[in-house]
């Protein structure tokens, strides 16, 4: 029997084909671009063709040396032409699967809303908008954005639109920009943001695009910026700041960008320079500073960047210097000053950093040296003047003597002070005033000095401890109260100090550097001595010396009023 080829392909790519060819013919008939005649002449052809069977060699095509069916090169083109539409122009959903080809939809369409699955969305003019999932026509599960220049956008995962899940974004040059979590189209999450030159600039996690939570940032050498806690894309919570080249420049709590809380700052060098407590950035509470030698500069309280409230002030040795109350910077109210051993020098009032007030002078040895009122620094012994004598006990205790003196008593201790035979600070004191009726008992106080002063007598106060005397009369306005009138200091240590702040030589009437004025020098006062009588204000000053000494041994202060 013999074998016929052709007729055996025919036979069995007819069952294949014959299906299709409804499809095709129907297909031409609807392509209403092709004039009528021409699609109705190649319906007849195409019809003759399959119809007409084999019968003579015009029936064939010689191709090498084998005779080949026009009818089924015919079969075979239309194969091939069906094979194409239904792959490359119309290909059903069962074929894109299958050759894992996505369809293409036009973005703001009705067929783009209405689709789920893997797609691709195009714009007007075509360029791909994104590639990927879709649910409803919205970004779902993976899938790629693109810029309008077609440069990947983002890549990574969707949900109802929008970027949420693992992702990376890119700028419309290709250059990474972060990557990291994601969720309602924002940074949310653990993620790495970059600089346009593919450095990286922060690394931790976001909150709504921001850094938020445990992060670290970086400066744009690349050195480590700061390691800590953020919020709303600011330092807040526990950090750590460092300068260029790493080191570390502020360790500790943060608020809204500032220092604030307990911390510690360092200098460029990385010595401690401060720690303590901050706020608004300015050191704020208690807290230590510290000297470029690491030694103890102040300890106590801060306001606003200084110190504020109590504390202590430290010498570049690290020896306390000064202790107390600060305003602004600077001593003021109750404190003690102390020499560079350590030692207590000063302990009362102070205003602006200087002694100002009620204060006691101190020696070397702790005693106490001089007990006066100071201003600007230094003693005014004139603040005594016209206090009650209750307040004077107030402020200095109960006089260990009070001796009562009748009316012609002068300036306290002044003729006492002439015994030169006698030479002794007790007798300076005034232990036995000329026209002196008695002398009250140690107990007596405020209360005697009142019932004194009621009766038009005068009354001299002894403090030893200060070697100070204070007399005591009745008021011009008020009789029956009794207020200082004048005061003496004797013994060498309080004149010691006393005597250089008014007894600088200075031309008559051109005050010295504390503001004294000469009055009149080297008046005899009798039995060797003579005073020195300076002015300062309302308040005369008269220092008595023994002859050819420089040394002042009494120290008197009353008004000239």
């Amino acid at each position: 029997m013999e074998i016929q080829p052709v007729k055996t392909i025919e036979k069995v790519l007819r069952p294949v084909v014959a299906p299709f060819i409804g499809h095709v013919m129907k297909a031409f008939q609807t392509i209403g671009r092709l004039p009528k005649l021409a699609i109705i002449k190649f319906q007849q052809i195409l019809r003759v063709m399959l119809q007409t069977r084999e019968t003579s060699l015009k029936n064939y095509i010689l191709i090498g040396s084998y005779y080949v069916s026009k009818r089924l090169l015919l079969f075979i083109t239309l194969l091939i032409l069906v094979l194409i539409f239904f792959i490359f122009i119309r290909p059903p959903a069962i074929v894109n699967k299958w050759l894992n080809r996505v369809p293409v939809l036009q973005e703001n369409t009705t067929k783009l809303t209405s689709f789920s699955g893997n797609g691709k969305v195009v714009g007007t003019e075509k360029a791909a908008r994104y590639e990927g999932g879709l649910v409803d026509g919205l970004y779902a599960g993976k899938g790629k954005l693109y810029h309008k220049n077609g440069i990947l956008a983002y890549e990574g995962d969707f949900e109802k639109g929008q970027k949420s899940g693992a992702g990376s974004l890119y700028d419309e040059h290709g250059a990474l920009l972060y990557k990291g979590a994601f969720a309602g189209d924002a940074y949310n999450g653990a993620g790495t943001l970059y600089t346009p030159d593919q450095k990286v600039l922060y690394i931790g996690e976001f909150q709504n695009s921001k850094y938020g939570g445990a992060g670290k940032l970086f400066a744009p050498s690349g050195d480590l910026l700061y390691e800590g806690a953020f919020n709303g894309g600011l330092y807040n919570g526990a950090g750590k700041l460092f300068s260029s080249g790493g080191i570390a420049q502020y360790e500790g709590e943060f608020a809204a960008g500032q220092y604030s809380g307990a911390g510690k700052l360092y200098d460029t060098k990385g010595l401690l320079v401060y720690e303590g407590g901050f706020k608004n950035g300015s050191y704020s509470g208690d807290g230590t500073e510290y000297s470029a030698s690491g030694l103890m500069k102040f300890k106590g309280q801060f306001l606003a960047g200084t110190y504020g409230g109590e504390g202590t002030a430290f010498d570049e040795k690290g020896v306390p210097r000064f202790k107390g109350t600060y305003v602004s910077g600077a001593l003021n109210g109750a404190g003690e000053a102390y020499d560079e051993l350590g030692k207590l020098v000063y302990k009362g009032d102070f205003k602006a950093g200087v002694y100002d007030g009620l204060g006691t002078v101190f020696d070397a040895d702790g005693a106490p040296l001089l007990r006066s009122f100071f201003a600007g620094g230094q003693a005014s012994l004139q603040g005594f003047l016209g206090l009650s004598s209750k307040k004077v006990e107030d402020l200095l205790g109960k006089p260990a003597e009070v001796t009562l003196q009748d009316v012609s008593v002068m300036l306290a201790g002044q003729e006492a002070a002439v015994d030169a035979s006698a030479g002794t600070p007790a007798a300076a004191a005034g232990d036995a005033a000329v026209g002196a009726e008695t002398t009250a008992p140690p107990a007596a106080g405020a209360g005697d000095a009142a019932a004194a002063a009621a009766v038009g007598v005068k009354l001299l106060l002894s403090y030893p401890a200060y070697q100070l005397s204070l007399l005591v009369e009745p008021a011009k306005g008020n009789p029956k109260e009794a207020v200082v009138t004048s005061l003496s200091i004797w013994g060498s240590k309080p004149l010691a100090l006393l005597q250089p702040a008014i007894e600088t030589v200075k031309k008559r009437g051109e005050p010295n550097d504390a503001g004294y004025v000469v009055m009149e020098t080297e008046v005899g006062a009798g039995s060797g001595t003579y005073t020195n009588s300076y002015y300062k204000g309302d308040y005369l000053f008269t220092l008595t010396h023994f002859d050819k000494t420089k040394e002042a041994h009494l120290l008197q202060v009353s008004s000239t009023k």
